[in-house]
């Protein structure tokens, strides 16, 4: 019998959105010794020559999710995007229904985290009574406070890896990725995790985000389902399909305005046709949309690899594979009928 999903309750996720007067800084919190901390001796449990070094030479963005919201259009507003420059948010590990934390990290990279922090065995244990690392009230390292503005996160420093682990697990709050923000694209969506590798190729040609954005916008500004797709995907609301070509224009401009480098993620999709055809497809009744899985409705075939979920990018993918051309040819030819 399939063992049921743990579901997580999510009350460690707060929002302070005052205003201030001074000048918000995007702080990490980032433990700072003047010297090589001492290791913790290692516990007979656990073999120092078997740990596995989980940090790695990369760093992550986290970004502000910008949609719009109420009466507030104008992109240059303060409180454009549903967040004011004071505000922040603070995220800590969620609990499950029987009031235990979420486990956010495995048991590899709990033994070598202690070992490289200088904690002691089962420190970052879940199940301690007492000083439980995981317990936002008595332990500020917990808590991971992020700003409109974007914040890195260094994953080689055991601590920033940490807080990134800790967003991956508040998954109503946090896109783990761009392709996250498109295959679920959840109005409850704060903030979305990019890796510094892709965020560097939005800038490969040497122009900048605004001049690539209405260089790539220019190439569709005419194709109503590129334009309805884009807006979708960035403002996580559905479009009717009887929509004006000149509404889907003005709110593609008011996007690229808010936020240049999402727009950018999005349109230089080099699967963005693929899964736009998906999409026509849904609408066609020729592909079965079943909580953002997709199946191909002839066949009643998942749209994606062994032990894959069927979601947009994994069927846009599936669809490309050569092998599978041949359903790919059968859904363009039955949608130009």
């Amino acid at each position: 019998m399939a063992k049921k999903k743990e579901e997580l309750v999510d009350v460690n996720f707060k929002i302070d959105d005052t205003q201030e007067e001074e000048t918000p800084q995007v702080v990490v919190p980032v433990s700072e010794p003047k010297h090589e901390p001492e290791k913790a001796p290692v516990s007979a449990k656990v073999d120092e020559k078997r740990l596995v070094n989980c940090l790695r030479n990369e760093k992550v963005i986290v970004r502000h999710v910008r949609r719009q919201k109420g009466n507030i259009t104008d992109p240059r507003h303060v409180l454009y995007g549903g967040m004011s420059i004071n505000a922040k948010h603070e995220y800590s590990v969620p609990k499950l229904r029987d009031g235990r934390y979420a486990d956010v990290l495995t048991d590899a990279e709990k033994d070598y985290l202690e070992y490289i922090m200088g904690l002691e065995h089962n420190a970052l244990s879940i199940y301690r009574k007492v000083n439980n690392y995981w317990n936002a009230g008595e332990n500020p390292a917990a808590i991971v406070t992020v700003r409109k503005e974007d914040l890195t996160l260094d994953l080689s420093d055991p601590v920033q890896y940490i807080q990134y682990k800790i967003l991956l697990a508040n998954k109503m709050y946090i896109a783990s990725s761009p392709q996250e923000l498109q295959d679920h694209p959840k109005l409850t969506y704060q903030h979305v995790l990019i890796s510094r590798e892709d965020e560097n190729k939005v800038a490969q040609r040497g122009m900048t985000n605004i001049m690539r954005c209405y260089t790539e916008y220019g190439k569709i500004m005419e194709d109503k389902w590129k334009l309805r797709f884009i807006v979708e995907t960035l403002t996580g609301k559905p479009v009717a399909d009887n929509v004006k070509i000149e509404f889907l224009q003005t709110q593609t401009n008011d996007l690229i305005q808010a936020d240049s480098k999402m727009f950018l993620s999005v349109i230089t999709d080099k699967d963005l046709d693929t899964k736009i055809l998906i999409r026509k497809a849904v609408d066609a009744g020729l592909i079965a949309q079943r909580a953002n899985q997709f199946y191909y409705r002839e066949t009643n075939t998942p749209l994606c690899d062994y032990n894959e979920e069927a979601t947009l990018s994994n069927a846009a993918k599936y669809l490309t594979q050569p092998k599978h051309q041949d359903m790919l040819f059968a859904l363009q030819a039955k949608l130009n009928k």
